[in-house]
């Protein structure tokens, strides 16, 4: 019993001892999770607080960023460019500075040479793609670098900030450094990466008054940046970094350094390969500072004029495209050049050469010399109105093939003539008596001219002209248009003169791709063909033929007191107008349009290329024979009155009777009374065997004004005279100007003992 009583105690001990184990077991495992849970809550707490505080940071830095861009607003307004004014081809015909003198030019990513893009990228800004416009690595290891040399070692600033400080300049310090950062960060949010890229590429520092790589690769390599060689690129890329310093007109060996730095970089960074390293290297680095482009000047102030005139203010820049081709109007400067050599003083040329079929001025040439002052070289001569002397001598003959006036082969009197009034006499002095209308308009015969417009009327020429929207500049319409008494542009001239090449409709001339091709009628088809026919019949000067043998239809003219001298002409495809004289309007004797102009014409129509086709001759435009002295077809006419057979063109077979101060049957097959007259004064002189000595030019009391260099050269009826000048004999026929003092002169011409003299005033 005691035994089983002492197993019995026992057994409770281990009961208690078991629970009590189980118990603490319990208490550690409710313990160890409390212990976990409170340790896990406040890991949670820790993730939660640190999580708050940088959305609260980032929510903190958004609204201070946008309390600063409220406060502080980025003002990027891009200077206006200067205006660029081109030739067909993309080339810059003549660039102008902006406002304030300063070369910079508009261009987008797409207009720059793609290596120049991936090397700026490449030395500048590697990561310009993927940064937010800041960054943070170069930054602390530019200032730790600073920090740690005492100097700046390497810059930390990407485009977007260089982009920045050239739109918000700063003070060099760390507060401005900041101020950069955060106009950085609002270029970021406010333009695309390819926007910003453009920014600089118009507005980088380039040296001197040189913005953008536009701008800078036409004034240090005479080329666009879209044709930038490599080393041409890699230096434009480091020139921003120190503009004045690094100017390769300047200093070219610390230029070359710089460059060849960028080189080395790039090789380094796989864009150059390790062969051609060295002969980049060595490259020698060009120090010629290129003049702006100044062809076409006066063409191109005026074409800048209209843009700024028309432009809004919000308008920062202007490229105006024109259709002048670079290439001839470098040919044609170059000729004008060679002219202007032998030129006197204070004489100007002008130029236009346009398409028949376009209307398109491929050539522009204003004045003789643009900076000439003694020429007056900025005076634009193809808009100046001035007396076209003999050149409307055409369209008034055209007008008298359309009324049935005159046939090419009309006859016409060239004597001595009066139309109430008005006495007209011709430019040499000497009349030829009967003359056929298609001569008379080869010599430019005056007299008959005016009997064909006193036949058609001057107010039906002019309503003819000016329907077509030409502007003649006139008071009342009288003859004295047919010589030149009437004001008109060289624009207007060429446009007019278009027209015998156009088969009767003529052109306006066009600059540029805006301007609306205008045309109208002048002319009919056929007497615009039966005048272009006769006009291209006109020999040459000083040469053989025109070059590539081109059908020119041409014409001179020499306005009143020698003060234009102008030569037109038109083939197929081209119309040229050639204009000289002296802008302020003073008289230059002895310039005529022959011997000025007219070699000047022929020499600008040899720059341009053969043409292919000719003229086609209207159905309308027929062949008859016809009889001197009616002017009939000779089918019509006896033999008894056909005193001269004559091969006219006519217009559907018409053959006006001559032109006669009184039309009758009766005197239908005489010759023109006025050319009885004078023929049997002829004859009297023949018989008599006395022609009167005359000095024919200069006339008597004639007002003269000489260039430096120039000469007189005085003219008589009769040939091999002796001349005196003031008494005193001339050796030759050519009076220097230092040979005739201010003032009045007597010039006496003698032969056979008989002599006449003038009195001229040399001012």
């Amino acid at each position: 019993m005691k035994r089983l009583k002492m197993m019995g105690d026992k057994g409770k001990t281990l009961s208690s001892s078991l629970k009590l184990s189980v118990a603490e077991i319990l208490a550690a495992v409710t313990a160890k999770t409390t212990e976990r849970e409170k340790t896990s809550g406040f890991i949670w707490t820790r993730k939660r607080k640190w999580l708050l505080f940088a959305a609260s940071s980032v929510f903190a830095s958004w609204l201070l960023f946008h309390g600063l861009n409220w406060a502080f607003p980025l003002n990027v307004v891009e200077r206006p460019t200067g205006v660029v004014v081109r030739a067909d081809d993309g080339t810059p015909l003549r660039q102008f500075t902006d406002e304030q003198g300063f070369y910079r030019y508009h261009l987008g990513i797409e207009s720059v040479s793609p290596f120049y893009v991936k090397a700026l990228l490449a030395y500048e800004d590697k990561y310009f793609y993927q940064h937010p416009g800041v960054n943070p690595i170069s930054l602390v290891r530019a200032i730790g670098q600073q920090l740690y040399y005492g100097r700046v070692v390497s810059g930390g600033s990407t485009l977007t900030m260089q982009v920045a400080r050239l739109f918000h300049p700063y003070e060099r310090s760390y507060w401005g450094k900041l101020e950069q950062i955060f106009r950085a960060l609002q270029l970021e949010s406010q333009f695309s990466k390819d926007e910003i890229l453009g920014l600089y590429l118009r507005h980088a520092p380039m040296g001197g008054n040189i913005e953008g790589v536009e701008a800078a690769s036409w004034r240090y390599f005479g080329k666009s940046a879209k044709d930038l060689t490599v080393n041409e690129a890699a230096l434009l890329v480091v020139l921003p970094q120190r503009p004045s310093q690094y100017r390769p007109d300047r200093f070219p060996v610390v230029a070359q350094q710089a460059r060849n730095k960028v080189l080395n970089r790039l090789h380094q960074q796989q864009l150059i390969a390790s062969n051609e390293l060295p002969f980049y290297l060595n490259e020698a680095l060009s120090g010629e500072l290129q003049p702006a482009a100044k062809m076409a000047p006066l063409l191109s102030r005026r074409l800048k004029s209209q843009v700024t005139n028309s432009q809004s203010s919000e308008s920062t820049f202007a490229d105006i495209p024109t259709f002048i081709s670079h290439q001839l109007q470098s040919d044609v400067e170059s000729v004008v050049a060679r002219h202007v050599e032998v030129l006197p003083d204070k004489l100007s040329m002008a130029v236009m050469v346009m398409e028949n079929a376009s209307g398109k001025v491929k050539a522009y040439k204003g004045s003789a010399e643009f900076f000439n002052e003694q020429r007056a070289g900025h005076v634009d001569m193809p808009m100046a109105i001035r007396s076209p002397g003999s050149t409307l001598k055409p369209f008034i003959y055209a007008l008298g093939l359309e009324q049935g006036v005159v046939h090419s082969k009309s006859l016409l009197s060239d004597v001595p003539q009066s139309f109430s009034g008005y006495k007209p006499e011709n430019f040499d002095q000497r009349f030829d008596g009967a003359v056929a209308m298609d001569m008379a308009l080869k010599l430019s015969k005056n007299v008959p001219v005016v009997a064909v417009l006193d036949k058609v009327t001057p107010q039906a020429f002019v309503e003819s002209v000016e329907s077509a929207d030409i502007k003649l500049y006139r008071h009342n319409p009288n003859l004295s248009i047919a010589l030149g008494g009437v004001g008109i542009s060289m624009e207007q001239l060429l446009a007019m003169y278009s027209a015998l090449g156009r088969g009767g409709e003529m052109i306006f001339p066009r600059y540029q791709p805006g301007d609306k091709k205008r045309t109208a009628r002048l002319l009919s088809p056929e007497s615009s063909w039966i005048i272009a026919n006769v006009l291209a019949e006109i020999p040459p000067p000083d040469r053989f033929n025109a070059a590539f043998n081109r059908k020119i239809a041409w014409k001179t003219g020499t306005s009143y007191g020698f003060r234009d001298a102008w030569a037109i002409g038109t083939s197929f495809e081209y119309t040229v107008a050639v204009w000289v004289g002296r802008p302020d309007g003073s008289p230059f004797v002895g310039q005529t349009g022959a011997n000025q102009a007219a070699p000047l014409l022929f020499d600008v129509f040899d720059q341009l290329g053969k043409e292919q086709e000719q003229w086609q001759q209207p159905d309308k435009v027929q062949q008859q024979s016809i009889c001197w002295p009616s002017g009939l077809a000779a089918s019509l006419v006896t033999d008894e009155h056909c005193k001269s057979l004559h091969n006219a063109y006519t217009i559907n077979g018409l053959t006006p009777v001559t032109i006669k101060k009184q039309q009758n049957l009766q005197n239908l097959h005489q010759w023109p009374e006025v050319l009885q007259h004078w023929m049997s004064l002829q004859r009297e002189q023949s018989d008599n065997q006395a022609t009167p000595l005359k000095i024919i030019f200069p006339k008597d009391n004639a007002h003269l004004f000489l260039a430096n260099g120039q000469t007189l050269l005085p003219k008589a009826n009769l040939q091999d005279v002796t001349w005196y000048l003031n008494d005193k004999p001339v050796a030759g026929s050519r009076i220097s100007k230092d040979k005739l003092p201010q003032g009045k002169n007597m010039i006496t011409a003698c032969l056979n003992q008989k002599c006449d003299s003038v009195s001229v005033f040399i001012m």
